[in-house]
């Protein structure tokens, strides 16, 4: 039976709690995209166990997608593609408020939905790549049997999303980090 399990990454080593003024969220993100990976935080044994028994292996082309790749599956080769990046967030936020970097996080994944996109990439347009990405990964899942996506929240959430419009079928949350969602080929 073909299986497509969708993991988040790791926790990043940035920080998260230290108060920010929204014009300077821009930046947070920036270092947020080149941190590597907290090791204090790791998956459980059970997700180890769970891709270990997976043959074929993606993740997205972010530095905290392939080092939790390289934790997940240690010595196993996985094929990096920029199809599954997360899904742009506007960063230019003006405000001289101070709010933890996940409020500004939260405010602007929120005005994302909402549809300011702020010449990122809109929410209609990561639906659609996820829509490719959950077509490609159907594909991976035919021809190996099962794949793992090693990629992020928000587009995890589209491509789960997507599949399930295609009559696949799951359980789990790919929203924290190392949370994962298993999604069966549908009979």
């Amino acid at each position: 039976m073909g299986e497509i399990l969708l993991v988040r990454h790791g926790k990043p080593q940035c920080d998260h709690n230290t108060k920010i003024r929204g014009c300077e969220f821009a930046r947070w993100v920036a270092r947020y995209e080149e941190a590597p990976l907290d090791r204090r935080f790791l998956p459980s044994p059970e997700l180890l166990a769970r891709v270990a028994g997976i043959p074929c292996i993606t993740t997205s082309t972010l530095r905290r997608s392939v080092e939790s790749a390289s934790i997940l599956a240690p010595g196993r080769p996985a094929v990096a593609e920029p199809l599954f990046k997360e899904a742009g967030i506007p960063t230019a936020i003006p405000f001289r408020l101070a709010l933890p970097p996940n409020s500004w996080d939260a405010l602007s994944r929120v005005a994302w939905l909402l549809g300011m996109a702020s010449g990122d990439e809109s929410f209609g347009e990561a639906r659609a790549r996820a829509a490719q990405a959950a077509t490609h990964l159907v594909a991976l899942a035919h021809q190996h049997g099962s794949v793992a996506l090693v990629g992020h929240g928000m587009l995890n959430t589209l491509i789960a999303r997507a599949l399930r419009r295609s009559g696949w079928t799951g359980t789990g949350s790919p929203r924290v980090y190392w949370g994962s969602v298993s999604l069966a080929m549908p009979h």
